[in-house]
């Protein structure tokens, strides 16, 4: 697809709803990321539209499915968006759960400047409108979320009730790998420019992936500095106390050079006290895009930790 034939779709989208059946243009959207799963699992309903939240008109996707055990929800991480997260999303309908994904704004579908946040809350905000407008069954909800993704619900923790039986933490982001330099980058340059290239770095060993993402036209090809502004922001208001809404399933690869997990992972530890941590040796930063032998390990690892929250999940063989 062109970057013209989605930001027509991205205007296209209608509210979400019982009725917000995909179109013929979104079908070929998720043909062309691969999330047509309607072909894929049995009697199950896909929903696509937009969900309101402040001034961004945030693309929403649910799909249920009969004789679900779960409530997912995805949450993607920075440059990223629901197209790109295939895998882990049949990875929950594999497994007898029902879906839901959004984009956050300035992301994918979602209206917005492409990258671009001046206030983090923008973020948690995003979450918790989708979650109010979603209709879900009455099952147990939980969430799995990547990168900058955890740092929205980090920030989701503090400011809005909390409804999820489990927390699943892919790569989280307290802070970037080199934040000093960043910021003084940042500041330097920043009464000449207002966005730097940005780079595609190795930060998975699926190739095809990574061929995919340089070639994606919903991708954002600079680093607004405005973003990063406003990550400074978050993190100096942020406290490194007890966020009260229980312990946390944390991922993490050693070979990540995206955030800085030595500082992250015992910041979140902070957060999430009693959090259980599963590291990835050789694993890269994107992890909900990682080759099968890593998602495989963590994966199995996901499942048991749900266990111990009370979701069991059930592949369709079990059944």
């Amino acid at each position: 697809m062109t970057p013209e034939q989605l930001h027509i779709l991205r205007f296209q989208l209608p509210p979400l709803g019982e009725g917000a059946l995909p179109s013929e243009e979104f079908k070929a959207y998720s043909r062309f990321y691969g999330i047509d799963f309607t072909d894929r699992v049995p009697g199950l309903l896909h929903l696509a539209g937009h969900v309101p939240s402040g001034d961004y008109r945030l693309a929403v996707q649910q799909w249920r499915q009969p004789a679900a055990v779960a409530n997912l929800l995805v949450v993607h991480g920075y440059f990223d968006h629901i197209g790109l997260f295939g895998k882990l999303l049949q990875w929950g309908l594999d497994n007898r759960c029902n879906v839901v994904a959004l984009d956050l704004p300035g992301h994918g579908l979602s209206t917005g400047e492409p990258a671009v946040i001046d206030d983090f809350g923008d973020y948690s905000c995003a979450i918790r409108d989708v979650l109010q407008r979603v209709r879900m069954p009455d099952l147990p909800l939980f969430v799995m979320a990547q990168s900058m993704g955890c740092a929205s619900l980090i920030d989701f923790a503090g400011r809005y009730e909390w409804p999820f039986a489990a927390a699943v933490l892919l790569a989280p982001l307290v802070r970037p790998s080199g934040w000093r330099g960043i910021r003084l980058a940042q500041a330097l340059i920043a009464p000449f420019v207002d966005s730097v290239p940005r780079s595609f770095p190795r930060n998975s060993a699926d190739e095809e992936f990574l061929a995919f993402v340089r070639a994606d036209p919903l991708q954002c090809h600079t680093v607004p500095l405005r973003w990063i502004r406003a990550l400074r922001r978050w993190l100096q208001a942020l406290q490194h106390a007890d966020l009260k809404v229980g312990p946390a399933l944390i991922v993490q690869g050693d070979d990540d050079g995206t955030v800085d997990w030595r500082y992250n992972v015992p910041v979140v530890e902070k957060l999430f006290p009693d959090s259980r941590v599963h590291y990835l040796a050789g694993a890269g930063h994107q992890l909900a895009n990682e080759s099968a032998a890593y998602r495989d390990d963590y994966l199995a690892v996901v499942r048991d930790y749900l266990a111990g929250r009370g979701i069991s999940l059930r592949t369709p063989d079990q059944l």
